[in-house]
């Protein structure tokens, strides 16, 4: 049977929040953070295929963060606890009547009568709604459904980078029947249909293989667009979304630091007046720890 290698160094509180969003940022599929409970310590602990690879990724970590402990305690895992590890940190989440349960407490976890209901099995390389930008804009999903209460059935919702589809099937929970999810990676898209299976329950999203311009390609327009991109694409990478939301409807772009907000909102806010001259925009913004959103409202 082979072996992976785990490192795990216990960490100060505050270097806590900084390591997650670079985790994020980066979009790591090695590290990640912990806190058995409130008052426990948070650990930092790594999952590589080697011992090789854990000493080199350490090493490219310590130089973003030069306060890392010295000491990390090495362990040999069997591939079972591999694939199986980040179950550790993943834990359920709720807002109002959406609730994202991990696959793995389906039958220990029960919500309310009339909830609406994901279960999720993403794996350590795509999201699980464990995040501040997927919370913030699931947020903005159960806002746009109480403002719009006629939507579900006429409505087009478009996921753009849906990572593992944790916001088109919470869509698909709220009752969205028109629903577009669409990620560059293969692999994203492949978890979106396994997670997508393991919800029989729901209307199956329609999910591609896509970046901003081919998902947006032939003029496709959402109601509702929700991006939890990165700033470095979402600016670059604006047009596709400034025109792919319909008149009258509504953008949403989470995946931005708090301190990149005001360089994003100005860049969209450019753009579509000099693009959609058209129509009048309101922005509003949100925060979520060190992660914000914007949300550009067309009429």
């Amino acid at each position: 049977m082979s072996h992976q290698v785990e490192l795990r160094a216990s960490i100060p509180d505050e270097m806590a929040d900084p390591l997650e969003d670079y985790f994020c940022e980066t979009e790591s599929s090695y590290w990640g953070i912990m806190q058995e409970g409130i008052t426990d310590p948070y650990e930092l602990f790594g999952i590589f295929p080697d011992e090789a690879t854990a000493e080199s990724e350490l090493a490219t970590l310590r130089l973003e963060f030069k306060n890392l402990p010295e000491d990390f305690k090495l362990t040999a895992i069997i591939d079972a606890d591999w694939q199986n590890a980040y179950k550790e940190f993943v834990k359920p989440w709720s807002d109002r009547q959406l609730h994202w349960i991990p696959l793995w407490e389906r039958d220990t976890l029960t919500a309310p009568d009339g909830s609406a209901v994901v279960y999720l099995d993403a794996g350590m390389a795509f999201g699980t709604g464990a995040h501040e930008t997927t919370r913030l804009c699931a947020r903005r999903l159960l806002d746009y459904l109480e403002a719009h209460p006629n939507a579900l059935t006429s409505h087009d919702l478009i996921d753009a980078g849906c990572g593992s589809g944790v916001l088109a099937l919470s869509a698909s929970a709220l009752g969205f029947k028109k629903i577009y999810g669409f990620d560059f990676d293969p692999e994203a898209i492949t978890v979106c249909h396994s997670n997508s299976e393991e919800n029989p329950h729901l209307t199956k999203p329609e999910f591609a293989v896509a970046d901003l311009e081919k998902g947006f390609a032939g003029g496709r327009q959402g109601d509702l667009v929700l991006a939890n991109i990165q700033t470095d694409v979402l600016i670059p990478h604006c047009d596709p979304l400034v025109h792919g939301v319909k008149g009258g409807g509504t953008l949403a772009l989470s995946g931005i630091l708090t301190k990149e907000l005001e360089q994003v909102r100005s860049h969209f806010a450019a753009q579509f007046a000099a693009q959609r001259p058209e129509v009048t925009i309101t922005i509003d913004s949100r925060a979520d720890g060190e992660w914000g959103d914007l949300l550009f409202a067309l009429s």
